[in-house]
């Protein structure tokens, strides 16, 4: 049986345009989480949080992790909260922060200060059929970009798994429909975007059309409208380069 991935453009308001925001699904409340992100020279580091419902955005929290961008977020099933890891904060100046807090729908929490790494734009997704968070890549301000590989263990913490994984996309994101292991990103200043999947052994690239590429987006799966849900970023080509506050959707159907 075949497959036919389709991308609909289905919202441009809502949260302020940004880039370096973190999403999460909440499968308890049945609702996407946005938090923080980089509203331009003049806002800074964002640390609001909001909900996507499916139709609209609803802004729900403006305090909890200090403002941050370039972190990452995933909901973890078997503790019912939004997880975020690292990112950019200011103290005094900019820095790296390896930091991990929860989400419970009411409030925010910090629950360790170890294990993976300071650094930005790492991509982190609930592995369904394991039950655990894994955590990939992102940057430490020297190149190569990160290829490491963490796992999240509800008694040990953070437990580093591999250090092998896919190379030179900038800023990747990943999301799980339980079937699937989606990551959306770019290589270099390409003007599309590059869809792949992972099936737990290998990377197969299924899509190289659908939304301009872009760097510092967020990606995540709806699973009551089975669809997986990417917001904002910032342009990756050098010729049209501008904050973009566009929410996209990606459907796998199968033929």
């Amino acid at each position: 049986m075949s497959e036919r991935w389709l991308w609909t453009q289905k919202e441009d308001i809502g949260p302020s345009p940004r880039w370096g925001h973190a999403m999460a699904y909440e499968d308890a409340r049945q609702r996407v989480v946005l938090f923080g992100g980089w509203g331009g020279v003049v806002v800074g580091a964002l640390g609001d949080t909001w909900e996507w419902d499916g139709s609209a955005w609803t802004q729900i929290a403006d305090m909890g992790p200090p403002g941050c961008y370039r972190s990452s977020m995933t909901y973890d099933v078997s503790r019912q909260c939004a997880v975020l890891f690292g990112g950019l904060v200011l103290r005094g100046q900019w820095e790296l922060v390896g930091d991990t807090w929860e989400w419970n729908g009411t409030e925010w929490t910090q629950i360790a200060d170890t294990g993976p790494s300071k650094r930005q734009r790492p991509t982190m997704v609930f592995d369904r059929s394991r039950e655990c968070l894994v955590l990939f890549g992102g940057f430490s301000g020297n190149l190569p970009l990160l290829g490491d590989t963490w796992e999240w263990d509800n008694d040990a913490g953070w437990v580093k798994r591999q250090d092998m994984g896919p190379r030179d996309i900038y800023y990747p994101t990943m999301a799980s429909t339980g079937e699937h292991t989606i990551l959306f990103g770019t290589q270099g200043g390409a003007a599309t975007g590059q869809t792949w999947e992972w099936d737990g052994r290998l990377w197969t690239q299924r899509q190289g059309m659908g939304p301009p590429g872009r760097y510092a987006h967020d990606l995540e799966y709806d699973s009551q409208r089975d669809r997986v849900v990417l917001f904002g970023g910032e342009l990756a080509v050098s010729a049209g380069k501008a904050l973009l506050g566009d929410t996209w959707e990606l459907a796998i159907i199968e033929q």
